[in-house]
């Protein structure tokens, strides 16, 4: 095999492995996002159950509204040369996501904030936006009974 074809297989290894090491990266972060969010959503549901509404709160993994599950999973999309990752929050018919730019930062309505900055401490911009989603998901869930549009 002759320099120029390595060359060309090499640079395509190189490509390869940036691409598996960022998905592989960037999955954990969108991981860890996706448990930051599930506790700020629980919080709010507790804050609700205090009112006398009828929600679960006891895990960030069964959380309900009214009887309808409330979900909140990372989502990876990789399709080699780009990936993607965001975290979906979705109860009933209401969606949200928050996204997580290739630049480290994550936008969750409102201005973004770096990944280091929500590892230091949830900002009250994250907080707002996961009791936007379940002001929202109570809404409608209370409007449709849960059922999706």
């Amino acid at each position: 095999m002759n320099e120029a074809t390595k060359a060309i297989l090499m640079n395509t290894v190189k490509e390869w492995a940036k691409f598996t090491g960022d998905r592989d990266k960037f999955a954990v972060i969108a991981e860890e996002i996706a448990a930051i969010t599930r506790k700020c959503v629980q919080d709010s549901l507790v804050f609700f159950k205090l009112q006398n509404i009828d929600v679960e709160a006891d895990s960030p993994d069964t959380m309900k509204i009214l009887k309808v599950p409330v979900q909140i999973s990372a989502v990876i999309d990789a399709t080699f040369p780009n990936v993607k990752t965001s975290v979906l929050m979705k109860c009933g018919g209401a969606t949200r996501s928050i996204i997580i730019n290739p630049n480290m930062t994550i936008s969750a309505g409102g201005q973004a904030i770096t990944y280091d900055q929500l590892k230091k401490g949830i900002p009250p911009a994250f907080e707002t936006n996961s009791a936007d989603f379940v002001r929202d998901a109570f809404l409608n869930v209370a409007r449709t009974g849960g059922k999706e549009a």
